[in-house]
């Protein structure tokens, strides 16, 4: 599947956070489960929302609330995406 190229930046800026222990695991699942993501919505290609719904997804649910205060890090308003928080 194609990514488009705000889409793997995002991945990137997300990784840079990951420790680098689990940074290789956690491209591998984000990947997954955007392209899975991206297909079951009938897409060809996977754009920033999918890595951003990807990356809520695969956050567990103990560490969830820290994702606002991130996404703010990363220049994202978290109340566009409060549906995959709460969700």
């Amino acid at each position: 599947m194609n990514w488009n190229d705000a889409a793997e930046d995002f991945l990137t800026q997300i990784l840079q956070q990951t420790p680098r222990p689990v940074r290789d695991h956690t491209e591998a699942q984000l990947r997954g489960l955007a392209e899975g993501l991206a297909d079951e919505e009938g897409k060809r290609r996977v754009g920033v929302e999918t890595v951003i719904a990807a990356w809520v997804r695969a956050t567990p649910e103990a560490l969830r609330a820290d994702l606002p205060r991130q996404m703010e890090r990363f220049g994202l308003d978290p109340d566009e995406y409060r549906h995959l928080l709460e969700g």
